[in-house]
């Protein structure tokens, strides 16, 4: 498995309608994803990882297979497009279990 600790990746974060890009940075206690300052919809969104309840895999628009989910235990749903998505979802999957 990778260790994504203290790493970012390209990323695409869907508040909304709007699939705003960033980028994902992985430390310790969670996730931050920090949106590119020529998006409309600009700013900062944290997870914790002990606040994460389920994560799984999503299809963009229906079709393209590079999608996940990360449901947080207040019932939100955060929507990203990522690279590499088995290797990320068995990442934040180790983080929940524990």
């Amino acid at each position: 498995m990778k260790d994504y600790c203290n790493t970012d990746i390209l990323a695409n974060y869907f508040r909304g309608p709007e699939a705003v890009g960033g980028k994902i940075y992985f430390d310790e206690t969670g996730m931050t994803f920090k949106s590119h300052k020529l998006n409309i919809q600009r700013g900062e969104t944290r997870i914790e990882y002990r606040d994460i309840c389920k994560v799984g895999k999503r299809n963009t628009l229906g079709l393209v297979p590079n999608g996940i989910y990360v449901f947080t235990r207040d019932g939100f749903e955060h929507k990203f497009v990522i690279y590499s998505r088995k290797a990320v979802l068995e990442y934040l999957q180790s983080k929940i279990a524990g």
